[in-house]
């Protein structure tokens, strides 16, 4: 079978160059006259660019639209992503300063007033 598939390709390889001579006379035949280039027709003397897109305050205006356009969909994205989160991982802004990983600054700089006040207190006594 797979012999047989072979022998087919072989003979349609051969027989495509075949083709080609019989149409053109040969790889060595002389090429065909060349073709005379066409005048190039004048172009229009107006500006159609600025004319076809309406002047600068549409772009502007198209370049508004589209930065109102990317903000609008970044809001919603991350609106969506907030809503998605489980309600222990969502960020709570109702939630006090104190009560969260600063809890232990606030307790450390309470101790370090007091020892600041101490100081003074025996600075004065001993004057």
């Amino acid at each position: 079978m797979i012999r047989r598939t072979l022998v087919i390709a072989l003979l349609l390889a051969l027989l495509a160059p075949a083709a080609a001579v019989a149409q053109g006379g040969g790889p060595f035949s002389p090429l065909p006259p060349a073709q005379p280039t066409p005048a190039p027709t004048p172009e229009p003397s107006n500006n159609s660019l600025t004319s076809d897109l309406g002047g600068r305050n549409t772009l502007y205006v198209i370049g508004g639209a589209l930065l109102v356009a990317f903000i609008a969909i970044g809001m919603f994205i991350s609106r969506d992503a907030r809503r998605g989160l489980p309600a222990g991982q969502r960020p709570d802004g109702r939630r006090l300063r104190e009560e969260g990983p600063h809890q232990h600054k606030r307790q450390a700089k309470a101790k370090a007033r007091q020892r600041t006040r101490a100081q003074r207190a025996a600075r004065r006594r001993n004057r």
